[in-house]
């Protein structure tokens, strides 16, 4: 088959490599210059299948009204990067149990993305700044107690879950200052951590190397749908052309709304804005594990650092904003910034030197039971692979997969039902 996917983020350059893989014709149209220029730019670059557990206690009715400011008052949001506090929330039996459901759906979708990151690895020799592990840190007894139920749960499921006390903190962050009362922790053993944007292109150089056609600087006009659809785009120095296919991939994030629209397509849009700082490690024979050996995640406030190769990754955020102010002109203040800093600086003192820093902001499209639209769209030839979010380097790769089997009539897992864009009808 012929078919266009338009976007060439994590999701973008995911699908058009496996699509290729299975033999089909691909073209990639990307208004930016290169590949992962925007929401898959610089995220904290987490994928793991724990991350599907309850972390986060449900919030109390006065929280949840007022929802938007952590004990700090500052870069709160909607909860933790990686957890979704909605899931395994209070409720009566039947929302409960589709919580329930959907969690377990994203428990399998993200072990079946970190399945595909580790597979990919190997067989295409990828080489990028990448890492195993994660810790979890609880940061007062509400959080501990939850954590009980959420270790508990994953371990129902086979999923690796390690409890670990100050002495094993230190032992897997030697530099972390960690104190001896210092609450529990939980280790993920299985969590992947890379450089999203360097795997990205790697995957990219790949699918050129089968074929794949990538339009840079190219704005998508319109789609026309149909049995085979077409696509009009033009680049900034060329005129507006169309082009038709067997199928359309609308993997533009929030830009997609903007080219669905028209065809009677409206998805749920959240736009949840999420920032992140990297920054390079100092390096001193004195003190060589002065910074994190992987990744740390505080379900709380949601901040997670990661360690990429020579630098480390502080990001968090995650606001909901409105739509009119999601791709914000002004880069953020260092108020806004500051629990990143305070994070880094109170975990691992000393370890970075902020003046090397760059800093990034993205907002993100996120739906409205916080999982993907992958698949068909109802539209004859439009499939959409769309929403990420959170979980974008681990759902990216898992939909790739996906979509290949449902545009090819395959069977698809149980998991890829909870992701049909009807269901959010």
């Amino acid at each position: 088959m012929k078919i266009a996917v338009i976007g060439a983020g994590m999701a973008g350059v995911a699908a058009a490599q496996a699509l290729a893989s299975d033999g089909h014709e691909v073209t990639v149209v990307e208004r930016r210059s290169s590949v992962a220029e925007e929401t898959s730019f610089a995220p904290a670059g987490i994928a793991a299948a724990g991350l599907a557990a309850p972390w986060l206690p449900a919030p109390s009715r006065l929280q949840a009204m007022s929802g938007s400011v952590d004990e700090a008052g500052r870069l709160r949001g909607i909860g933790a990067a990686f957890a979704a506090p909605s899931l395994f929330g209070k409720g009566d039996g039947p929302e409960a149990a589709r919580r329930a459901e959907r969690a377990l759906a994203l428990h399998g979708l993200l072990a079946l993305g970190v399945e595909r990151i580790d597979e990919l690895s190997r067989a295409l020799g990828l080489d990028f700044e990448r890492g195993d592990g994660l810790l979890l840190t609880l940061p007062d007894g509400a959080c501990a107690t939850q954590a009980e139920a959420a270790v508990a749960w994953l371990r129902e499921r086979g999923e690796a879950a390690e409890w670990a006390d100050a002495a094993r903190q230190r032992q897997l962050e030697p530099g972390r200052a960690v104190a001896d009362d210092a609450p529990r922790a939980v280790h993920l053993p299985n969590a992947r951590i890379g450089n999203t944007r360097e795997w990205t292109q790697l995957l990219r150089a790949h699918a050129q190397h089968l074929g794949v056609r990538f339009l840079f600087q190219h704005e998508v006009a319109a789609i026309s749908a149909g049995p085979r659809p077409t696509v009009s785009f033009a680049a900034a120095d060329e005129p507006a052309r169309a082009e038709t296919f067997d199928a359309v991939v609308v993997c533009a994030a929030l830009e997609s709304s903007r080219l669905l629209a028209p065809l009677g397509v409206k998805l749920p849009w959240k736009p949840i804005r999420g920032y992140s700082v990297t920054v390079a490690q100092h390096v001193r024979e004195a003190a060589p594990d002065s910074g994190p050996r992987a990744a740390l995640l505080d379900v709380r406030s949601g901040i997670s650092i990661s360690r990429l190769g020579a630098r480390v990754r502080v990001a968090g955020g995650h606001e909901s904003v409105p739509a009119t102010a999601a791709a914000p002109a002004a880069p953020p203040t260092r108020k806004a910034l500051q629990p990143l800093y305070d994070a880094v600086d109170n975990g691992f003192p000393g370890a970075v030197n902020w003046q090397q820093a760059q800093v990034w902001q993205a907002a993100r499209a996120a739906l409205a039971d916080g999982l993907p639209a992958v698949g068909a769209s109802g539209v004859p030839g439009v499939w959409l692979d769309v929403g990420h979010a959170h979980h974008g380097w681990a759902l990216s790769q898992a939909a790739a997969g996906l979509l290949c089997a449902m545009i090819a009539g395959e069977p698809a897992p149980p998991e890829a039902a909870a992701l049909a864009p009807q269901r959010l009808r």
